[in-house]
């Protein structure tokens, strides 16, 4: 039985609207709580026996409140009650299309996070207007940051790396180069670049 989200979705692309984004029902990881949980590709966690029938809800095996399906739209599902039936927004940094990294739930909504409104992860922010250099968001070392900026105040990080070019706003300390805890925006943790900048990622 498929999730009343991607039944919605399907009857909007049957009547031919268009979407921003591309939703295919699929699902990575839940990052609830900080931390991030693999989750089968499909409809629902259910499998399949040998026999082509679902097995029984899953969440007759798990606690209430654990996740059990991605619904589609930045929406997932959640053990109740013993059901897979608790529906609500997907956490932040959630990941909603296997295999697209950057197919990210950004307050509530789907997007991808290779823009200046979320570049790399959900909340970075590349400055635009109103700054000596406006920046963009493109991949450096393997991952998204804002590049081109001229200024540490210019910057949504506070530092503005010059060691490499272009240059960039880093998520790090402009002295030590090391990375700055809570500096990432949550659920994301800043990761030490190997040869590379540092970034933001999720865990």
């Amino acid at each position: 039985m498929r999730a009343p989200g991607a039944i919605v979705i399907a009857a909007l692309l049957s009547a031919g609207c268009s979407l921003l984004v591309h939703f295919d029902d699929k699902a990575t990881a839940s990052c609830d709580g900080g931390g991030c949980v693999d989750a089968m590709t499909g409809d629902t966690l259910v499998p399949q026996d040998a026999g082509g029938e679902r097995s029984p809800d899953p969440c007759a095996a798990l606690a209430d409140g654990m996740f059990c399906a991605y619904a589609g739209a930045c929406q997932c599902q959640y053990c109740s009650k013993g059901t897979c039936s608790d529906t609500k927004a997907c956490p932040q940094g959630f990941n909603w299309e296997a295999g697209v990294d950057i197919a990210r739930c950004c307050s509530g909504l789907p997007v991808l996070t290779d823009t200046n409104a979320n570049c790399g992860v959900c909340g970075i922010q590349c400055m635009t207007a109103g700054v000596t250099s406006p920046q963009d968001c493109q991949l450096l070392g393997g991952h998204y940051q804002c590049v081109d900026c001229a200024a540490n105040n210019e910057c949504w990080s506070g530092c503005c790396a010059i060691d490499t070019t272009p240059y960039h706003c880093s998520a790090s300390d402009c002295n030590t180069g090391a990375c700055v805890a809570g500096l990432c925006p949550a659920p994301s943790t800043c990761v030490v670049g190997n040869a590379s900048p540092n970034y933001c990622t999720y865990p």
